[in-house]
Order: structure tokens, then sequence, then C-alpha cells
């Protein structure tokens, strides 16, 4: 499952146009490396799309290389960010 919503300046103020946060991504651990993350990140990111997003912002542990490897494998990059062992990955959304 996940969740996505509008990008807000430091996650609770105003609405950064254009800007998608996606909140969580989750797959049960039983079914983690059969793909079903990637098709749900996909999916995510044909929504946003479709509602018209430009860019797309996650927070993900820096030390979840699970992780980083699907967003990387979706063109998602760090942004430098990090705070409390998390950090700021985002990417472009082609229109």
């Amino acid at each position: 499952m996940a969740s996505a919503e509008v990008l807000r300046e430091d996650g609770e103020g105003a609405v950064i146009p254009g800007g998608c946060f996606l909140n969580f991504l989750f797959v049960v651990p039983e079914r983690w490396g059969t793909g079903i993350g990637g098709d749900i990140l996909d999916a995510v990111l044909t929504e946003a799309k479709r509602r018209h997003y430009s860019r797309i912002h996650l927070w993900t542990h820096e030390d979840n290389e699970r992780s980083h490897r699907l967003y990387r494998s979706r063109e998602f990059a760090p942004t430098g960010r990090t705070a409390d062992g998390e950090a700021e990955w985002a990417r472009e959304i082609d229109g």
C-alpha cells in the first residue's frame, strides 16, 4: 500500500505548487522481492502525473538499502537533506 499527498513546506506549511509527497509505501515482508513495491510505486507515479504534479518527494531511513534500490530504479535521487536518521529523495515527473 502507499499514501501520497500534496507536498508542503516542512511537511506542515504552505502547499508547494506541483509537489507531491509520498508519505509511505509498504509491502509485507513475506512479499519483498516479488516486484510489488515497484508496481505500487509505478501506480503512484502514474497517478501523480495524471494529477499534474511535476515533482515527487519522500523520506526513507538512511540505512534502508532495499528502499534505496527501489527508488533508484525509478529515477529518484537523494536531495542531500537529512533528519533523524532519514534522508529525503525526489524526482521529476515527466509531463
